[in-house]
Formats: C-alpha cells, structure tokens, sequence
C-alpha cells in the first residue's frame, strides 16, 4: 500500500475518532427527551460548572434542547458557587443539583431526567 493511502487512511480514522459522538446520534438519534413538561417551574437546578468545561457545555445544550430552566453558578469566579461546591466536595465538573437533593455529579442525560421525572 502506498505512503499516501495509509496517510488517507490514517486521517479518516482520525476524523471518525474525533466526530463518534455527531455520527453515533446520525445513525442512532437520542430518544426525545420529555422532562421539561415535568418540570415547568416547580423543580429547581442548580449546574455548577466552568466556562472551559466541555461536559459542562453538554449540559448546558441539554438545558436548552428540553427547555429546562436552571441557575448556573461558576464554582471558579462565583464566591457562591464555589463555596456550595466545596460543601458538596468538588471532585469536578459539572455538579447538577436538582431540588437541593438530588446530586448528579457529570453529565448523564438518563440521571438528569430519572432525577426531573421523580422530583417531588
């Protein structure tokens, strides 16, 4: 095989390496997630997060596309978001708390919505 085949091949790997996440949800698209009707106002997230966090981004998108409100609180320039997160015991981000007691700590959609769908 040719230096530029296995350099075409190389590259290919690559790119699917990097976009698994985009072709994976192109082949087999997310369930649609209903929690937002669930939660209308009467449960209350809280996102602890950075700027530069991509899992953070993740939840904020996830935020958006179900049209869950929640309050973000920047645990490195918010003095309030980094004292409750130091409470809860750091160990990264994000933190998503939902009505004050459940904690989910990463991003995982099926907690999240476990976690808005039983929310008292």
């Amino acid at each position: 095989m040719s230096k530029t085949k296995l350099l075409l091949i190389g590259c290919l790997v690559i790119g699917l390496y990097e976009n698994w996440e985009q072709i994976d949800n192109l082949i087999f698209p997310p369930p649609v997630a209903t929690p937002s009707a669930a939660v209308s106002g009467t449960v209350h997230v809280v996102l602890y997060a950075t700027q530069w966090c991509g899992y953070c981004a993740k939840a904020r998108k996830y935020f958006a596309k179900n049209q869950i409100r929640y309050q973000e609180l920047d645990v490195e320039t918010s003095e309030q978001g980094r004292i409750a997160y130091q409470k809860m015991g750091g160990g990264g981000v994000p933190i998503i708390v939902v009505n004050g007691s459940t904690v989910i700590r990463g991003f995982d959609p099926e907690a999240i919505e476990e976690a808005l769908l039983n929310s008292p």
